[in-house]
């Protein structure tokens, strides 16, 4: 919970490299850092590089737990719009929902076939599906997608950025044994200085 697990970098919509972010992370003392770039099953950068960057990272900040990740978008059918090869040579894979059809039942139904992919380490802003579609939490009933989450070890992301999942979801969750990451959609050296406070304070609140 101390680590910063959600990170992008300038090979996509970030504005910050490998190393600058790395240098940051170290001088916040933040001890671990997931590089979560964004990932299409057509990429339009060389993701070899990036890997290349993160393995040259790791040589310069020892004592930082650097980890190789990507962030793939779940889509209608449910599966993940990134290829095989990619996804499995990363240390820490997620999932999102992004520009995903308004409908509930596709929603849960692409959840439950995702949350069985063999890869996926982690469910990234849980809710922002529902907060986008202005639909309450209340509209299904988490706690048989938890259960699968917890029976196929997969974490939950804590996420500040959006202040999410639900302070309903993050109780529930815990009942069930969840595990928490906090990630807070990185994008610039300027969001993970900011991440600091607000991960201490949502600390605080949620798992003090």
């Amino acid at each position: 919970l101390t680590g910063e697990w959600h990170v992008h970098t300038k090979y996509t919509d970030g504005k910050n490299s490998v190393f600058e972010l790395c240098k940051k992370a170290v001088e916040l003392h933040i001890p671990l850092i997931a590089f979560t770039e964004h990932v299409r099953k057509n990429l339009n950068y060389d993701f070899s590089q990036f890997l290349c960057d993160i393995e040259n990272a790791r040589d310069e900040f020892s004592h930082l737990i650097i980890l190789s990740g990507v962030e793939a978008k779940v889509l209608p059918d449910g599966e993940l719009d990134v290829e095989d090869e990619i996804i499995r040579e990363v240390d820490y894979p997620i999932f999102a929902y992004h520009s995903f059809p308004k409908d509930i039942n596709l929603f849960l139904r692409t959840l439950k076939k995702v949350l069985m992919n063999p890869y996926v380490n982690t469910w990234a802003h849980p809710g922002l599906f529902l907060l986008r579609n202005k639909l309450k939490e209340s509209i299904f009933d988490i706690e048989p997608i938890l259960k699968l989450m917890k029976n196929r070890d997969i974490l939950m992301e804590i996420n500040y950025k959006y202040n999410l999942p639900f302070e309903t979801w993050i109780e529930k969750a815990k009942k069930v044994g969840i595990k928490f990451v906090y990630g807070g959609d990185v994008h610039s050296i300027e969001d993970l200085k900011r991440r600091k406070n607000k991960y201490l304070n949502r600390a605080k609140t949620s798992h003090s």
